[in-house]
């Protein structure tokens, strides 16, 4: 569940109301094989990405197609895709919070890795 609204309970926020999103998998709940645990992590590497143990091709997950993954501060993600046909789809994306990705099980995640100096929470799940 998703809740947002005004901090504290302030009727000074404007508009002073609040809303509650369901949150879901687009196909209820999403099976797996293989999964990585409820990973806490801090890292300090503002220059260059580090992967993340996890999800790659010496980790628990090989092909993710779950990511759960909230950071205490900026950070940006590198995210290495299979392509669908043979080859791979590289992305950063910068976060400040809480991001959750499903990834086709035709494209799935292959390599996580990482940039800046946090503290991450982070789950990764898939068929291998």
């Amino acid at each position: 569940m998703l809740a947002a609204g005004a901090q504290g309970g302030s009727c000074d926020a404007f508009p002073a109301s609040s809303i509650q999103i369901p949150l879901a998998f687009i196909e209820g709940a999403r099976p797996y094989d293989a999964a990585s645990g409820i990973l806490v992590q801090n890292v300090a590497s503002p220059a260059a990405f580090i992967p993340l143990v996890g999800v790659g091709p010496t980790g628990p997950v090989t092909q993710a197609t779950s990511l759960y993954l909230k950071s205490d501060g900026p950070c940006v993600l590198r995210l290495t895709n299979d392509d669908g046909g043979g080859g791979t789809v590289v992305q950063t994306i910068p976060i400040h919070g809480l991001i959750l990705v499903e990834f086709p099980v035709t494209q799935p995640l292959e390599l996580l890795e990482i940039q800046g100096e946090v503290r991450i929470e982070y789950f990764v799940s898939g068929p291998s």
